[in-house]
């Protein structure tokens, strides 16, 4: 019986630490280095967030991301079931940091996609639906190539017509579907996330890969673990990320 009594209380203890990793939130900080990168752009920050789901953004996230010039959304900025109110808010949250752009996950398309355009539209948000966004700064320009539409379609020449002499970011929500694009030798470094690091990692068991920069197609790659979860509100080895992106040339 004592032994019963003690693996119920270490399960019980995993449960609860799992759901408090759940709930954390953590601003990465991180150097992305882009030898093309115009002298006006060095040292300005990105701000990237994915996987939101149900979460509430909170103000002490708005403020360790301050610093940043940009916030890109990497799909799931919530999942069906979430109030339109609490999408709302967190956007006003996120819009408190900088211009933000959106890219569709595949949670995102359980909700009205009409009333969600609406509300983007209303709160000003860019949505980059197989599009791209011009970051300018003087005369100097940096692309943000925004990958998949509603339909979770990407367009494989979404690229075909960016200039080579421009820094480009590509932003996806899954990153299995870059093989679909065409022209990436175009793509100076790409911001993805989806898998949620696995969400629940023993050791190398889980089901999703795991986070982190990755060097795929001959340009960095980041699969964020993500801000929230999907299915069980716990996590276990794969901590909560978003990420305050300081870019620098190679110089």
């Amino acid at each position: 019986m004592t032994f019963i009594k003690y693996v119920t209380a270490c399960a019980g203890a995993c449960l609860l630490w799992m759901l408090f990793n759940a709930g954390r939130t953590n601003v990465v900080q991180e150097e992305l280095v882009v030898p093309s990168l115009p002298a006006p752009f060095a040292g300005k920050r990105v701000f990237f967030i994915s996987d939101i789901h149900r979460r509430s953004v909170p103000e002490s996230l708005t403020r360790k991301a301050q610093q940043a010039d940009l916030v890109i959304i990497g799909g799931d900025l919530l999942e069906k079931g979430v109030p339109y109110s609490r999408i709302r808010r967190n956007l006003r949250r996120l819009k408190q940091i900088g211009p933000v752009l959106f890219v569709w996950g595949n949670n995102d398309i359980e909700k009205n996609t009409g009333h969600l355009l609406q509300l983007f539209e209303e709160e000003g948000v860019t949505v980059l639906e197989n599009s791209t966004y011009t970051w300018q700064i003087g005369g100097s320009v940096v692309r943000v190539a925004g990958a998949g539409d509603r339909r979770l379609s990407v367009d494989p020449l979404l690229l075909q017509h960016t200039a080579d002499t421009e820094p480009l970011f590509l932003a996806i929500h899954d990153p299995a579907a870059i093989w679909h694009i065409k022209d990436r030798s175009r793509i100076d470094a790409a911001l993805s996330g989806h898998t949620h690091g696995g969400q629940i990692r023993i050791g190398n068991l889980s089901p999703g890969e795991p986070a982190g920069w990755k060097y795929r197609f001959g340009f960095p790659l980041l699969i964020s673990s993500g801000f929230g979860t999907t299915k069980l509100p716990m996590r276990l080895g794969a901590p909560v990320e978003t990420h305050l992106i300081k870019l620098k040339s190679r110089s």
